[in-house]
C-alpha cells in the first residue's frame, strides 16, 4: 500500500486509480461541502487525473479557473458526453470528472420505492462504464443503495459548520480513515444559494450537450451502428471519429501547483 506524504498524494491515491471513482461529502448546511468538492476538482485537474470536467452548478465563464467546466442538468446529457469522450472500442478510459451537487434531492432514501430512484441508479451504473468519475455532496436522506461500498469508493464528512476547513475521509475499499485540516478556499466562484437540479432527461427541447458536426455524426453512428444512417461513408466516418479521438484523447498539460498556496494538513488515523 503506497505511502501518502501530502494532500496531492492523498488526491492521487483516490482519483488516480484506474476506472470510475465515486465519492461524496456529507455534512450540515454551512460546513463547506460544495467548496471542498470544487477544491478537489481543482487539484484533480492540476494533477492531470481527468480529461474533462462538469457540474450541475453553473460556474460563470469569467470566474472559472483555467480549465473548462460543462454545465449539465440531466443524466442523459451526461451519458452522451461521457460516450463521446470514450467512443468504442475503449482501450484506456478517459475520466470525466463531474460534481453532482445535492445528491439527496435525486435519490432520497424515503422514496426508495419510486421508479425514478431505480432508473437513476441503473443509469448511473451504466454511465460509469464510460469514464464518469463522480464527486457529490448531501446533508442526509440518500438512498442506501447509492451510498454503499459496492457503488462508492469512499465518504468524506464535514461535521462542523463552525470549522469548514476540517474534514474526515473513510475509504470504503481499503478501510483507511483520514483527517484533513486547513482546507483552503477554492479558486472558482460559485453561488452558495443556488438550488442545483438534476434530471433523468433534458427538461427543454434542444437543451443538452452542444455537438459539432463530427460529434453529431459519431453520435448517430453509436445510436444506430451504421455510418450510412449517419450520412457518411465508412471512410468518412472513421475520419470524423479520428478527429474526436485526437481532440479528447489529448490530456491537457497539468497546471503546476502554486508554491505560495498552503496545502491542507492531514493525517492518517491509526487503526492500531
Amino acid at each position: 500500500m503506497p505511502r501518502i506524504y501530502d494532500f496531492d498524494d492523498f488526491v492521487k491515491s483516490i482519483y488516480g486509480k484506474d476506472g470510475s471513482i465515486f465519492t461524496s461529502v456529507k455534512g450540515p448546511n454551512g460546513s463547506g461541502k460544495t467548496e471542498f468538492n470544487l477544491y478537489l476538482m481543482e487539484r484533480i485537474q492540476a494533477l492531470g487525473l481527468g480529461v474533462r470536467y462538469g457540474s450541475n452548478m453553473p460556474i460563470p465563464e469569467a470566474l472559472k479557473p483555467n480549465f473548462e467546466m460543462d454545465f449539465i442538468e440531466d443524466l442523459e446529457t451526461l451519458e452522451q458526453t461521457c460516450r463521446i469522450l470514450n467512443p468504442p472500442p475503449v482501450k484506456k478510459m478517459k475520466k470525466y470528472i463531474f460534481f453532482l451537487s445535492e445528491l439527496g434531492k435525486f435519490v432520497p432514501k424515503d422514496e426508495a420505492w419510486k421508479e425514478e430512484n431505480r432508473k437513476f441508479i441503473r443509469k448511473l451504473q451504466t454511465v460509469r462504464k464510460f469514464g464518469l468519475c463522480l464527486l457529490s455532496d448531501f446533508i442526509d436522506r440518500v438512498d442506501a443503495r447509492v451510498l454503499s461500498p459496492s457503488f462508492f469508493n469512499g465518504l468524506f464528512e464535514k461535521p462542523y459548520p463552525e470549522n469548514p476547513r476540517f474534514a474526515r475521509y473513510d475509504d470504503f475499499r481499503t478501510g483507511r480513515p483520514f483527517t484533513i485540516k486547513d482546507i483552503p478556499r477554492c479558486k472558482m466562484w460559485f453561488d452558495t444559494y443556488y438550488t442545483a437540479d438534476f434530471f433523468l432527461k433534458p427538461q427543454a427541447e434542444g437543451k443538452g450537450i452542444l455537438l459539432d458536426q463530427s460529434e453529431e455524426i459519431v453520435k448517430t453512428y453509436m445510436e444506430t451502428g451504421s455510418w450510412m444512417k449517419a450520412g457518411v461513408t465508412t471512410q468518412q466516418g472513421k475520419r470524423e471519429l479520428f478527429k474526436i479521438l485526437k481532440r479528447y484523447y489529448a490530456i491537457r498539460k497539468p497546471i503546476e501547483p502554486e508554491p505560495v498556496i498552503k496545502r491542507p494538513d492531514f493525517e492518517e488515523v491509526s487503526t492500531e
